[in-house]
């Protein structure tokens, strides 16, 4: 029987594609953060990704005990911990991320030589077990500039650059358009902003996702009042302007593809 030169063309091309690239939309997606309420910056892409039947895993670094607001009346501690937990867990279940990973180290108290130890070895013990394609978190300049941000983001870069294990996995810095925070209509905290033409990942999401992210952003009632949530989320929708921005940390992806939906 004779085989149709295009099948042969069409094989040869998946043949010579590595394994790793032809796996990678089908890899989990690592979403790492420090605090409950950081993964607001990419909940329309969580929610996107999940509704779309990729995996996705959420990490949050620290307990959330020291983010004390005078109009919830909380101390800072164990409790204020254990709602920020029962939030966290509220807004993982709103974007229908599969799992949600508390590393549950001190907030605020990232930058010692112990804690940074166990961030490593944690967010590593993660990545190993998962195997993600991509892993989202800050960049160098941590979204609001939060010590615990920028700390986070250094470490997961660290351990990507650290071995050739990890040389199929993308490390994505999400972050916000400078020239579109300029005409955003105030908010607390801002959010430090990067160049777009540096933000070169680029993903759409849809009008339901805007609103999935609006619901789980809502589940952090000790961080924010009614008033203040609606506009951080109007902050928000302008710097989006309809899609996620992020930046590779060394300029390129593996597979441009990654955050399509994988066809079967």
């Amino acid at each position: 029987m004779r085989i149709p030169i295009h099948t042969l063309v069409a094989v040869a091309l998946v043949m010579a594609t590595p394994h790793s690239a032809r796996t990678q939309t089908a890899r989990p997606i690592l979403a790492v953060f420090a605090h409950p309420d950081d993964e607001r910056v990419i909940g329309p892409l969580l929610s996107q990704l999940a509704r779309e039947g990729r995996e996705t895993h959420l990490v949050i670094a620290t307990d959330g005990s020291k983010g004390v607001r005078d109009f919830v009346r909380i101390a800072a501690g164990a409790e204020l911990a254990a709602a920020r937990t029962k939030e966290a867990q509220c807004a993982a279940i709103r974007l229908g991320v599969r799992q949600l990973h508390l590393l549950g180290l001190p907030d605020g108290g990232l930058a010692s030589f112990e804690v940074l130890g166990k961030l490593r070895s944690g967010l590593a013990a993660i990545i190993d077990s998962l195997k993600p394609a991509a892993i989202i978190t800050f960049g160098p300049e941590g979204g609001t500039g939060h010590p615990d941000h920028r700390l986070v983001g250094d470490v997961v870069t660290q351990i990507i650059e650290s071995d050739t294990r990890y040389a199929n996995v993308d490390v994505l810095y999400a972050s916000l358009p400078t020239e579109r925070l300029r005409t955003a209509p105030p908010a607390e905290p801002k959010v430090n902003g990067i160049a777009e033409s540096l933000l070169t990942v680029r993903v759409p999401f849809e009008e339901r996702d805007l609103a999935a992210g609006r619901e789980e952003f809502a589940c952090h009632r000790t961080q924010y009042s009614a008033a203040e949530m609606d506009a951080v989320n109007a902050y928000l929708a302008h710097a989006w302007n309809g899609m996620v921005w992020m930046r590779p940390w060394n300029g390129a992806l593996h597979d441009p593809r990654i955050f399509r939906r994988e066809e079967r």
